[in-house]
Order: C-alpha cells, then sequence, then structure tokens
C-alpha cells in the first residue's frame, strides 16, 4: 500500500504544478519585462536626462521641443552606426597602424578614408544642428555639443595652456578652433573611444603641424610637463607624509 500512496502522491502534485507555476507568474506587484520599444527609450532617456540637465532650459516647451530633437538624432545615429561601424573600425585600426610605423602618408589616406563615410551622415548632422539652433541659443548649442563630448575641448584646451603657456592670443585661437573642430566630428560618433580618436586626430594637426612650424618642440614640451607633473606629486607626497620622531621640534 505504501508505494500506491507514495506515486498517489507524486502525480497530484505533478498535477498541480502547472497551476502553481501560474500563480506565481501572477504574484501582485511583480514587474511586466519590457519591451523592445521600453527598453529603447529607456536608453535614449539615459543619454539624453544629462543634456537637458546641463542646459537648465526652465521652459517646458523648449525641454520637450530639444527632447524630440536629441531623440531623432540618437536613432538617427545608431542606425547610421549599425551600418557602418565595421567599415569604420577598420579604418581606424588602419589609422593607428600608420601611426605607430611613422607612415604619415598612410595615416593621412585612412583620415580621409574615415571623413568619406562620415560624407555620408552630414545631412542628418547638419539637420541636426539646424533644428537645435532653431530652438535653442548659439550657447546652449555649444552646451549640447561639449556635453555629447564629455567636455573634452575644455579639458583639452586648458592643458594645453600648461603644456605650452608661451601660446599667444592669436596661437590660443587657432589650437581652441581645432578642437571644436575635433567636436563637431566626434558628436558624430557613438563610442567614446571613437570621439576620442577623433580629438586626437586634431591634436596631431595642432602638434605636428601648426606648433610645431610656429617653432615649438612639442615633443619636448610634454616631456617637460610630465616632469613637472612627477616633481608636484613627490612634492604634495612628501608633505603629506608624517614628520620624523624630534623633527621640528628644536632639540
Amino acid at each position: 500500500m505504501k508505494p500506491f500512496v507514495l506515486i498517489t502522491a507524486l502525480v497530484g502534485a505533478g498535477l498541480g504544478l502547472p497551476a502553481f507555476v501560474r500563480a506565481q507568474t501572477n504574484i501582485p506587484g511583480a514587474l511586466p519585462a519590457l519591451s523592445a520599444a521600453d527598453k529603447e527609450k529607456a536608453s535614449l532617456d539615459k543619454h539624453i536626462k544629462p543634456i537637458l540637465a546641463a542646459l537648465k532650459l526652465a521652459d517646458a516647451a523648449k525641454e520637450a521641443a530639444t527632447h524630440d530633437i536629441l531623440v531623432a538624432q540618437f536613432k538617427a545615429l545608431r542606425a547610421w552606426h549599425a551600418a557602418n561601424d565595421a567599415q569604420i573600425k577598420e579604418l581606424w585600426n588602419g589609422f593607428n597602424r600608420a601611426r605607430s610605423a611613422h607612415n604619415v602618408t598612410n595615416a593621412n589616406a585612412a583620415l580621409a578614408k574615415i571623413d568619406g563615410v562620415y560624407a555620408t551622415f552630414k545631412p542628418q548632422h547638419e539637420k541636426f544642428i539646424s533644428d537645435l539652433a532653431a530652438v535653442l541659443s548659439p550657447e546652449q548649442v555649444e552646451t549640447v555639443k561639449d556635453v555629447l563630448t564629455v567636455n573634452k575641448v575644455k579639458v583639452t584646451y586648458d592643458v594645453y595652456l600648461q603644456i605650452f603657456p608661451g601660446l599667444t592670443e592669436a596661437q590660443k585661437a587657432v589650437v581652441l578652433q581645432n578642437l571644436k573642430a575635433a567636436r563637431e566630428q566626434a558628436i558624430d560618433c557613438e563610442s567614446m573611444t571613437e570621439k576620442s580618436a577623433f580629438f586626437k586626430k586634431y591634436k596631431i594637426k595642432i602638434e605636428d603641424d601648426y606648433l610645431t612650424a610656429q617653432g615649438y618642440d612639442p615633443k619636448q614640451a610634454r616631456k617637460d610637463f610630465a616632469a613637472k607633473q612627477k616633481a608636484a606629486a613627490a612634492a604634495r607626497k612628501t608633505a603629506k607624509a608624517p614628520a620624523a620622531d624630534g623633527a621640528g621640534d628644536g632639540n
């Protein structure tokens, strides 16, 4: 009898299992799975939120319009990169290989090809800037560009002023102009790695071409700056170190 009872109990438990599972999936308060559209919206909002926060528009209509412009831009950007990233990645790899080999001709050829690929996104780029300018002030459009590139123009420019403290106002203007040109291309990138690559492109122009022609030695200037940074770090470390027993007590 006992085996029969055991089998009967197991069968009964098995028959009841689906109902139990169904009950678990219908627990009140359980979060439903996000749809693809919901996931895309959440991702877009994550990127848009810091831009709107930096703008501080205090105008619901302007904020809504800017939000919609950014949504359209990010969607277009994702679609374009999905179709072109494989080609772009190989071109950047070619650029890096050429730079490592000190082959300026091949490096410039790779950059020209990269610019050629990005030229197909230019109509959307121009529409994005035009749409922003219709809603925001020129200063606010600059803010959008800066947030999209994690403020690389200011950060890089400030470092240049430290590395090359003797820059004239005219030279500073050229450096800043090139960094803003880098930003203009970088806002069309999705990954931070590629944004940085465009800034590298223009830093090469600033240092190897412009500043060298102006009589500077960028490599030596960077070495000198690094040495100063190292010395300053060592001095700070020494200043924070506890004094030896009896030091400074006059004995």
